[in-house]
């Protein structure tokens, strides 16, 4: 799914720093052939082969991203679309530019091929009690002690001044325990605060770490396994409430808020006409068996079959035309612009099951007969033979910018629905 990020940098000028922690990684990082930097994955393969132990892996990874990318001071306050982390890394590693998510996704891709857990956090900062006017990412990584810790690798990387990129590698915000990461960066949704008694936005902004209010026994390690084995519409819809709970105090947030709902809305919806496709397949293969019926009965029922083969032919789409309904009434929103397309496949199945049982209740009147008395039953049946259109394409354009097609036929002419698969 595509979405836009705003972009925060470091831009405070360090004047000092602190003793190198990367001694043990950066003669053997420097020497890492060109051919072995094309991909995360070769990165990796690197790094393992030279560095033994989850800490020197880590140091190792994050020390080439800080010390290979620059910051694009160009793309400062613009957005980018990209439809994958792929794209991220992949532009990332070509150009050895980025903002604060190409930095993030760049190390979290190097990371996940060394078989570490990371996540990317998105959130807001406060420098010098100054709350930043931009949304920020860095990345957290669960270590082998089970305790997650907190990277940025923007800003260790260096620092902007007269609008130029100046390298400076540091180290303050390597491996930061997450009860001073809370200092500077405050994650849109406190799940990712990593602590059993997480801060609310207000209290960011006072400094204060309790306003009076009764702090709740937040068992953030049970919450976050509980969170990853969810579909992305749960996560989108259990962040967005998280986020709503915490107060709403600024636009960052409530941008935030609104992008994690739109992301619930509409993967809900796409959910909702992929299973608005299946139905429309599982009707199709329901119509086609009822239509090979009654050009059967038409033929009054030639080649002649048993009473069991009989009835079980107009039994079996009766039976998937039933279930067809019944999946079709449970089925949520497609969108308001398809409204047309969702109640006339509506009425459409109603009346198919409707043809359906009437024929059922032929056949079970027809083989309770004598043999003598079916004959009186074999008119033909003008009008009742369905035959199915060829395929045409009526487009329904949907909210959006990019959309999916998905081929939706009946005896109906047929339908293709352009669903929104994406968000920005």
């Amino acid at each position: 799914m595509k979405y836009i990020i705003s972009l925060l940098f470091f831009q405070t000028i360090l004047f000092s720093q602190v003793k190198s922690i990367y001694a043990s990684v950066e003669k053997q990082m420097r020497l890492i052939p060109e051919l072995q930097t094309n991909s995360a994955q070769e990165i990796a393969s690197y790094i393992q082969a030279n560095f033994k132990g989850e800490e020197l892996q880590i140091k190792a990874a994050y020390f080439y991203v800080i010390s290979t990318v620059s910051y694009d001071v160009t793309h400062n306050f613009s957005t980018e679309l990209f439809s994958s982390d792929e794209d991220f890394v992949t532009k990332t590693i070509s150009t050895k530019k980025g903002v604060c998510i190409h930095y993030a996704k760049f190390f979290k891709a190097i990371i996940d091929k060394l078989g570490y857990q990371c996540q990317i956090v998105t959130g807001y900062t406060k420098q010098n009690n100054q709350i930043g006017k931009l949304s920020h990412a860095w990345c957290a990584i669960k270590m082998q002690d089970k305790n997650w810790y907190v990277f940025d690798p923007t800003w260790d990387s260096g620092y902007v001044k007269n609008e130029k990129f100046v390298r400076n590698i540091v180290s303050k915000h390597f491996k930061m325990l997450p009860s001073i990461a809370i200092l500077s960066h405050m994650p849109f949704d406190y799940l990712w605060q990593f602590t059993k008694e997480p801060i609310t936005n207000r209290e960011f902004y006072n400094g204060k770490s309790f306003d009076g209010k009764p702090k709740i026994n937040f068992d953030y390690q049970l919450e976050i396994d509980n969170y990853l084995k969810l579909s992305e519409v749960d996560k989108a819809f259990e962040s967005s409430e998280r986020i709503q709970e915490n107060e709403i105090l600024n636009d960052l947030i409530l941008e935030q808020y609104n992008y994690m709902k739109s992301v619930f809305n509409v993967s809900r919806m796409n959910n909702n006409v992929e299973k608005f496709n299946e139905i429309v397949e599982e009707y199709n293969v329901a119509i086609v068996l009822l239509n090979d019926f009654i050009i059967y009965r038409n033929k009054e029922f030639t080649p002649l079959y048993s009473d069991t083969i009989l009835l079980e032919m107009i039994q079996t789409p009766k039976e998937r035309l039933e279930n067809v309904q019944k999946e079709f009434f449970v089925l949520g929103s497609i969108g308001k612009e398809n409204a047309s397309t969702y109640n006339s496949l509506r009425g459409s199945i109603s009346e198919t099951v409707k043809q359906a049982q009437e024929q059922y209740n032929f056949v079970k009147e027809y083989i309770s007969k004598s043999k003598k008395e079916r004959k009186k039953c074999l008119e033909p049946l003008l009008g009742l033979d369905f035959q199915l259109n060829n395929f045409d394409f009526l487009k329904t354009h949907l909210h959006g910018s990019s959309f999916a097609y998905f081929r939706m036929s009946y005896f109906y002419p047929s339908f293709v629905i352009l669903l929104n698969n994406s968000f920005c």
